[in-house]
């Protein structure tokens, strides 16, 4: 039985966990180490339970409490050897994951066997000094995270056909980015080809390249608080998807929910 938790999702913080077997693979840590073990504590989740730490890339909201974790509980970290050392020259970290449990994971390296999880990686254009994305299968499902996303490549279409649940990045709104308060050099690096990807590109892209037969869910990931709303994530995904044929939101139907900021989702069984 597989479960998954998002525990909070946006340029504040960003984390989430599955579970399966008793074994806990975390996939990234933007929050403090106390905000993250109160939110686990309040769903009753055994922080023994975490086995690994999958870390897609360098940023603070997706790192600012890995190494502590790791050293607390003598955790691995995976991710790109490029990861690992931004992370070990990134000032806002003022503790680092000890040298013995980092774990380079390169892409091309094939798939690593982390407990029930058997996981790949492929590239995500961002301006971080390298960003992943992970393919994570196990006998009855494949998990795709895709975050902070430049622009969409021809491996990110051939993996997201793949999957039967879906993590994915719809950061703004095209209308509300243009209108914001945001300069525009801002602007113009949100929006560019190594920045984030807005609803429209996402619900595009999704119409595209969902496989119909595997898709079960999709999430929608790292909503930014001044260029984006909930509901507009949703209704724009959700418009696309429903053009090419896709039932949404109705027994039996394709599953999209956008995850929220600050606060943990459910935990669901997959």
């Amino acid at each position: 039985m597989l479960q998954f938790i998002s525990i909070c999702s946006g340029s504040s913080g960003n984390c989430y966990y599955l579970l399966q077997d008793g074994y806990g693979l975390l996939i990234d840590l933007g929050i403090g180490i106390r905000k993250f073990k109160q939110h686990f504590s309040n769903y009753g989740l055994p922080l023994a339970q975490i086995q690994a730490i999958l870390v897609t890339h360098d940023h603070t909201d997706h790192v600012k409490g890995v190494p502590v974790l790791a050293r607390d509980f003598r955790l691995p970290v995976y991710t790109s050897e490029l990861v690992h050392a931004s992370m070990m020259r990134n000032h806002y970290l003022s503790k680092k994951v000890p040298l013995n449990q980092q774990h380079n994971f390169e892409r091309g390296d094939g798939p690593l066997q982390l407990g029930p999880f058997e996981i790949s990686s492929f590239a995500v254009p961002h301006d971080s000094a390298d960003n992943n994305g992970y393919v994570v299968r196990t006998e009855e499902n494949c998990i795709v995270v895709m975050t902070d996303i430049g622009h969409f490549t021809p491996e990110m279409e051939a993996v997201v056909g793949d999957a039967t649940h879906l993590i994915i990045e719809s950061n703004y709104d095209e209308e509300m980015l243009a209108h914001s308060r945001y300069p525009l050099y801002l602007q113009r690096r949100i929006s560019g080809d190594r920045g984030h990807i807005s609803n429209r590109e996402t619900g595009d892209f999704l119409a595209r390249h969902l496989n119909r037969d595997r898709i079960r869910q999709v999430w929608l990931c790292h909503l930014s608080a001044e260029n984006n709303q909930p509901a507009k994530a949703l209704a724009t995904v959700s418009e696309a998807l429903t053009a090419a044929g896709y039932t949404i939101g109705v027994p039996g139907g394709l599953k999209v929910d956008p995850l929220p900021r600050h606060t943990p989702t459910l935990l669901q069984t997959l």
